[in-house]
């Protein structure tokens, strides 16, 4: 290197005197981590300890370092400086330090000047030099270095001056500094400081105009709490209380943040201060107000200032304030913020008061429509509700009361497109249930309009929601029952009242508008529903249809509710007394003890009556078979002497005709009650169940069932006709019905030689599709004969002379007459059609009711020789019906009855003369698995044979060697007829069998 040129005058630059780890320290005082913000503080504070006895210079270097660090926004430098500013200034100046020139004053000095704006940096620094100041306040108070005896009081003044010129400057961050002053308060409260300071706090608050903000009346009140006995500042607001009934109108301004003058005395006008920025968020404020409104409790007659309860608060500040018509949807959004904040942390007599009317009608025109701007915050409204419902099911009675009785509109679920209502009903609790049922009589009774209309909207409605309390209800158990069973008795009540009765003579009690006979029809409808739900739970099986029925026969004695819908002569009065008197001597056997199928009659009886009381002509009758029934059954010991046969198949004939009806209610109550009886089914009895089976599922089968008068000789021949060519769609029919093949696998010449067999589904299909293009051409014929026209590619060649001619008066009104008796024949022979989809519909939905039945039987009387009848029946069935679904439960029956017959539950066998049958029986059963079928059948044939074999072995050992020859001959046949169509699973099931029971052959 060369040597410095003579004279040269550069200066040597000295080190610098750096303290890597108190970089390293400040560094980390900005780390994302809380743990390493937390460890650097702590390393920090370590270093201003008295024991440190730090010199000024360096508490001056640092407290600029930190209350610089607080003006940055680089990631979390203003929490992690905040800290240990905080910790800092309190090991410094918690204790006198000696020989020390550096005082809080200085330390002041610094926090202002470093967090001062000079007007000439950017808009980002600016506001950073603003938050610097907020968070410096905040640790400056937080350390409590100010309420130090020897700290000047000036001092404290000072700091508060700050801050409050600081919210006045910068009013998008009034909150935060009137956040740090409201929790000062309750700091100074806690370290029993003298109320002179929480005094200067509101004398600052007041002299910088800021007591009549969101931010003053929270600080105002948790002054008035903390320290009671301190002296505020006169006139600023009346008897020293925001929350006086006679500040109502100007809280609401202040709480909304309105600028408008608030003050009622024009000496005292004052505005309320908005800070001119909306947040989402609410603002702290709501809190300290919402915690000091009383619940309702009376007022203190001592007091001189009366404070508003949270009601009256609710009403006028939130209500007519923020959810005015004229509010924003700014303030609405905070409305909906309170309402959510009290539904899930208010105690229930203030939850009860939100559901005020202005609210109510902005969350349904908010729920109502998914785009509006607050439709988001109305549904997490309308979940609020539910949640509190859900965890506290007696809130359902004020949140139904308040969504329908509130708003008018008694239908809110409708108008809001949800099922809000519906849910809180589902699981309100039994003793909201008793208010709120109440109320949905009172609004059935009243709708709230005159219109017709809309009340028959409003009470189907009503009874919907009704009919939804029954079925969440139906199945408790336990003493929650007990208490449930007023209720849904009080429930079936209302349904009686409005469906069964007309207009009463009792203008106050009086429905209006009148109930319409539409409705009074859907209430009927209902109370079945209601009772079908209640059937499932064996507890209200017996009890509630009887309240039914006894709640109408009162009715219809005392006149309450009006006249009744039906007249009634004497011999129906008659019918009706006796089953009464029948049902009386029930519940005394009830009471006795005596279970034995006097429930299922008790149920049976109930609903008949009801069937009568609802205008069914036949059920009048079925009362007096009924009687019957009840005599020999479970009547005295006189008339229950002698056979009882006819009495069950008495029973069975009723429960039919129930079963026949398209309800499931009925179908659940003819279960019940046939599961009680059973075991006393008669071999006529099981044959009326059968001969439904084997009926045809067409309109000839239904009028052959049900007896009805044909209507001419040449339909019925058209009906059997078209029997299978008018097979409709499955899914018109039912949801799980799907049609199928009747002989699936069979040719022509099979099925041809089975009489009991169905045509070939192709020609089925062709008859039906020519029927349809032979129709619509007779239609076509008709229609061109009676207007003298024809088809566009008919008759080209036909001449045109009378085209033009023009038709008198008199071939008008012959041609319209034409016309009019081509459509009328168009539409009768549409209404045959619909007849005959009505009448299959009909018997399908009946034999799955009889199935439904029989596996009832099988399941009680399995081990009867009775019930070796089904057998046939149900093979037949599963073969030749043309609807999947009534295949399947045929089969699935069947399988039922097979399984349950094993071991000793085989049925026996008494004598030859019983055995017999049985063997016919078997040898029809291989019959049966000749025929070509589905292959569900195939395997249901295997399974009776079986049956029958164990039936016979069971009897007689040797009767072995006859099953051999049977299956021999059914062999036989297969082999050498080609009519005979035995699957390969028929003998293969048949060797398993006979490996299986070899051993017990032998012995």
């Amino acid at each position: 290197m060369a040597p410095p040129q003579a004279g040269s005058k550069k200066r040597r630059r000295e080190p610098a005197n750096v303290d890597v780890k108190l970089v390293e320290i400040y560094e980390d005082l900005a780390s994302e981590k809380d743990e390493i913000r937390l460890k650097a503080a702590q390393a920090l504070v370590s270093q201003f300890t008295p024991d440190k006895s730090p010199a000024d210079e360096q508490i001056k270097k640092a407290l600029q370092r930190l209350f610089r660090g607080l003006c940055s926004s680089r990631k979390a430098a203003r929490i992690g400086f905040s800290i240990a500013l905080t910790e800092v200034l309190t090991q410094i100046f918690s204790a006198p330090r000696e020989s020390t020139q550096f005082g809080l004053s200085d330390a002041l000095q610094i926090w202002e000047s470093q967090s001062n704006s000079s007007g000439s940096e950017s808009g980002q620094e600016q506001r950073d030099h603003v938050f610097g100041r907020l968070f410096g306040a905040e640790a400056i108070i937080k350390s409590s270095v100010l309420f130090q005896p020897a700290v000047p009081f000036t001092q404290w003044t000072k700091v508060l001056d700050l801050v409050f010129e600081l919210s006045q400057k910068k009013p998008w961050i009034r909150e935060e500094c009137g956040w740090i002053v409201y929790r000062c308060v309750y700091d100074l409260s806690s370290r029993k400081m003298n109320a002179k300071f929480a005094e200067a706090a509101l004398e600052r608050l007041c002299s910088h105009d800021l007591a009549r903000s969101p931010e003053g009346v929270a600080i105002w009140l948790a002054a008035k709490d903390m320290f009671p006995t301190a002296e505020f500042p006169s006139k600023a607001w009346k008897h020293d209380d925001p929350l006086d009934t006679k500040e109502r109108n100007s809280l609401s301004k202040i709480m909304k943040e309105s600028s408008a003058a608030d003050s009622e005395d024009d000496n005292q006008a004052k505005n309320a201060k908005s800070s001119g920025v909306w947040n989402s968020k609410l603002h702290f404020a709501w809190d300290a107000v919402l915690s000091r409104t009383s619940d309702g409790s009376p007022k203190s007659k001592t007091s001189k200032s009366s404070r508003l309860s949270f009601a009256d608060f609710w009403t006028e500040v939130v209500d007519n304030g923020l959810f005015a018509s004229a509010s924003s949807d700014e303030r609405k959004y905070w409305g909906f913020l309170l309402f959510v904040k009290v539904l899930n942390e208010g105690s229930p007599q203030q939850a009860s008061h939100v559901f005020t009317k202005n609210l109510v009608r902005c969350l349904m025109n908010q729920l109502a429509v998914e785009d509006r701007y607050l439709h988001r915050m109305a549904v997490k409204a309308s979940k609020a509700i539910q949640g509190r419902v859900s965890k506290e099911p007696g809130f359902a009675a004020p949140a139904v009361r308040g969504l329908m009785a509130t708003s008018g509109t008694v239908n809110f679920d409708q108008a809001t497109k949800t099922k809000t209502v519906e849910k809180i009903v589902a699981e309100a609790s039994a003793e909201a249930l008793k208010e709120i049922v109440p109320l949905f009589e009172q609004l059935m009774r009243r709708p709230g309009t005159s219109d017709e209309k809309a009340a028959a909207s409003s009470r189907q409605f009503l009874a919907g929601l009704l009919l939804t309390t029954v079925r969440s209800k139906a199945s408790t158990t336990g003493d929650s029952a007990d208490e449930l069973q007023p209720v849904l008795e009080q429930i079936l009540f209302i349904f009686v009242r409005f469906a069964y009765f007309t207009d009463s003579g009792n203008s106050s009690t009086a429905p209006e508008p009148a109930v319409t006979q539409p409705t009074q029809e859907l209430l009927r409808n209902r109370i079945n529903s209601c009772l079908n739900s209640l059937l499932a739970s064996q507890k209200y099986a017996a009890t509630l249809p009887y309240a039914v029925v006894r709640q109408i026969r009162d009715a219809v004695k005392s006149g309450e509710y009006g006249k009744f819908i039906i007249e009634m002569d004497d011999t129906l009065q008659n019918s009706v007394k006796t089953a009464f008197k029948s049902l009386k001597k029930l519940s005394s056997k009830e009471k006795k003890g005596e279970t034995s199928g006097v429930a299922a009659f008790k149920l049976l009886y109930s609903m008949t009556i009801l069937q009568v009381y609802s205008g069914d002509a036949d059920a009048v009758s079925m009362l007096d078979e009924l009687e019957f029934c009840y005599s020999k059954f479970l009547g005295d010991q006189d008339s229950k002497k002698g056979d009882t046969s006819d009495a069950s198949d008495a029973l069975v004939e009723i429960l039919l005709s129930f079963a026949s009806k398209q309800s499931q209610l009925f179908r659940r109550m003819s279960e019940q009650v046939f599961g009680a009886f059973a075991d006393q089914v008669t071999e006529n009895g099981l044959e009326s169940l059968i001969s439904i089976l084997e009926a045809k599922e067409s309109l000839a089968g239904q009028q052959e069932m049900f007896e009805e008068q044909d209507e001419g000789e040449d339909e019925e021949e058209d009906d059997e006709k078209d029997e299978d060519a008018e097979m409709i769609d499955a899914d018109e029919l039912d949801s799980d019905v799907e049609v199928v093949e009747a002989d699936g696998g069979s040719d022509g010449s099979d099925s041809s030689n089975d009489d009991d067999d169905h045509d070939d589904d192709d020609e089925k299909e062709g008859e039906g599709e020519g029927e349809d293009a032979l129709e619509v051409a007779a239609f076509e014929a008709k229609l061109a004969a009676a207007l003298g026209t024809h088809r566009a590619d008919q008759d080209l060649n036909a001449a045109e002379s009378d085209s033009d001619a023009d038709m008198n008066d008199d071939e008008m009104e012959q041609v319209d007459a034409q016309l009019a008796q081509v459509f009328r024949a168009r539409k009768q022979v549409a209404s045959q059609r619909q007849d005959k989809k009505d009448a299959r519909e009909n018997m399908i939905n009946f034999k799955n009711r009889v199935l439904d039945l029989l596996e009832i039987f099988v399941k009680k009387s399995h081990s009867r020789l009775l019930a070796l009848d089904l057998l046939l029946p149900l093979l037949r069935l599963a073969r030749r019906s043309t609807v999947k679904q009534i295949a399947n439960k045929a089969n699935a029956v069947l399988r039922e009855y097979t399984k349950l017959c094993k071991g000793s539950a085989v049925p026996p066998i008494n004598g030859s003369d019983e055995a017999k049958p049985v063997w016919e029986l078997l040898r029809s059963v291989h019959k049966e698995a000749g025929h070509s079928g589905p292959p569900m059948h195939a395997t249901a044939c295997s399974q009776a044979s079986l049956l029958v074999v164990k039936v016979l072995v069971a009897h007689d050992k040797k009767a072995i060697a006859h099953v051999v020859d049977v299956y021999a001959a059914t062999r036989k046949e297969q082999l050498g007829s080609t009519k005979c169509h035995v699957q390969p699973t028929f003998f293969t099931d048949w060797n398993n069998w006979c490996v299986s029971a070899s051993k017990q052959l032998k012995n």
